[in-house]
């Protein structure tokens, strides 16, 4: 017997990744859209994250550039066909919940204050272009990796979710460490990377194969809302021929 074909011990989230169904389709309903740290600290051009970033030597340009022209026009269509779909969407929020940022992580807890990241401000609010749903979740998460450091994982069990598309900012820090948590828990994980970002096309593409190499797919959004569409319906967790139009 094939490996691949072994059964699942119990307890896992999602069944066992295969290559053989990279092109297969997707059960909506057991799929979540994770949407990282689209706020108003992390992506404004010239406040609080950005202009810490430009005060210590590195350039934003690129980072601003890729959100205005590829991150954003994907998330405004990958968001509202993944609901049509049936899928959920997630909006993770890094900040504090006390406003003096004492619940924040270590490694967070300094940089904070300079952001204004704490659950009160407007600062922490998801960016007014990708405003959440009544049927989507809003999660405050108080450090980088999405899995480890809020609700996340108990709220995708108890919705039933299997798959999940991880999107925002940034590539190679929240969306990385959040990716990662998630496959370790059993997830099976979508990178989309053109709704994501970060400071260099380098930094991009180094990522986008450290994270591909094992820990998720790889995709475009246009090919995966194509894999939504044509698992709409479906009972089946990535396993359908594709015959959605990316």
């Amino acid at each position: 017997m094939d490996s691949r074909d072994a059964p699942e011990p119990g307890g896992e989230v999602a069944p066992r990744y295969r290559k053989a169904d990279a092109a297969g389709a997707i059960d909506a309903r057991r799929t979540a859209v994770v949407v990282i740290d689209m706020v108003n600290h992390q992506v404004t051009p010239g406040r609080w994250f950005l202009a810490d970033t430009e005060s210590r030597g590195l350039d934003t340009t690129y980072f601003v550039d890729r959100l205005k022209t590829l991150v954003l026009p994907a998330h405004r269509r990958l968001l509202p066909a993944a609901r049509s779909a049936g899928a959920r969407v997630v909006y993770l929020r890094i900040g504090s919940l006390a406003a003096d940022y004492a619940d924040a992580s270590p490694a967070t807890r300094d940089l904070f204050p300079l952001w204004e990241a704490h659950d009160a401000s407007p600062a922490c609010a998801v960016i007014d272009e990708l405003q959440p749903q009544p049927s989507d979740l809003d999660i405050l998460k108080t450090g980088s990796g999405g899995f480890t450091t809020s609700s996340l994982d108990v709220h995708l069990r108890n919705m039933g979710v299997e798959n999940v598309l991880y999107t925002g900012v940034a590539t190679n820090a929240c969306v990385l460490a959040t990716a990662a948590s998630g496959f370790d828990l059993g997830y099976r994980g979508f990178l989309v990377s053109d709704a994501t970002a970060t400071f260099t096309q380098r930094m991009q593409d180094i990522t986008e194969e450290i994270i591909g190499f094992a820990m998720t797919e790889v995709v475009t959004t246009d090919h995966i809302i194509g894999r939504l569409r044509a698992g709409r319906g479906t009972g089946n967790s990535a396993t359908e021929p594709d015959t959605g139009q990316c």
